[in-house]
């Protein structure tokens, strides 16, 4: 698929449909960086990235791109039980690396998510169930359908036709493996932006591996919504750990 996947008109002006899709990355990861790094006022850039993810393939894609970036019913339904239990195991083993490896330091990436909720001294008052549900709602509706819909659909099927399967595998989980390197690997200083070479560079290879698993719950069901199940699984065992362990 290339330009296919575009409406008429938005395929007339751009004939190569990974050029429109990487513009429309370079501002999702803008806001991102910008949303987490910038002022606390704009901290909602953050989630607002996540929902315009949401309508890209509605504003977009054709019918037939639709199609081919998966939101159509699911073929092949044991993808879901598997995704679940991947994903969730997945999570698992990403929390003990961290704590094996840095302990409650600064370099466990679940440690650098915990501090990036900003949770205040107010929402601390409240049950840890209450606190667990506040911030996880929001992490297993918004990001995982959002960037599912863009990287494992709209990234993926627009690189596909050139570079292959496999070649548009690698594509979307550097590309999803790099954003999330702002959420764990860089990190604000009063001198400007650091990287954790060591910590970032594990951090960022765990999540290419979960792309990759992420890629094969779409291929392999027919339909983007098991890797959007397996990517919430993921989100809701990660804040379980987060906030019934670390917290």
């Amino acid at each position: 698929m290339d330009s296919t996947i575009l409406r008429p008109i938005w395929a007339r002006l751009f004939p190569r449909a990974w050029i429109l899709i990487l513009i429309l990355f370079i501002i999702l990861a803008g806001m991102r960086c910008y949303g987490l790094f910038g002022p606390p006022d704009t901290r909602m850039l953050v989630m607002l990235s996540f929902f315009l993810m949401w309508f890209l393939p509605f504003i977009f894609c054709s019918k037939a791109g639709m199609n081919a970036i998966g939101i159509h019913r699911i073929q092949q339904t044991r993808w879901l039980l598997w995704g679940v239990i991947i994903a969730a195991l997945a999570a698992l083993i990403t929390y003990f690396i961290g704590y094996e490896l840095y302990g409650f330091g600064a370099d466990n990436w679940f440690i650098s998510l915990r501090d990036s909720f900003e949770i205040d001294e107010t929402l601390m008052q409240l049950p840890r169930s209450q606190l667990f549900l506040i911030y996880t709602i929001p992490a297993i509706l918004f990001s995982p359908i959002g960037e599912e819909f863009f990287f494992r659909g709209m990234i993926h099927t627009s690189v596909e036709k050139h570079l292959g399967v496999r070649g548009a595998t690698a594509v979307n989980a550097v590309a999803f493996g790099g954003v999330h390197l702002l959420h764990h690997g860089f990190h604000s200083t009063s001198t400007g932006l650091q990287f954790a070479w060591v910590s970032g560079s594990f951090w960022f290879m765990m999540m290419l591996l979960l792309s990759w698993f992420f890629t094969q719950c779409r291929l392999r069901s027919g339909s983007i919504w098991p890797a959007v199940v397996a990517h919430a699984t993921f989100n809701l065992v990660s804040n379980a750990t987060i906030f019934w362990v670390l917290l």
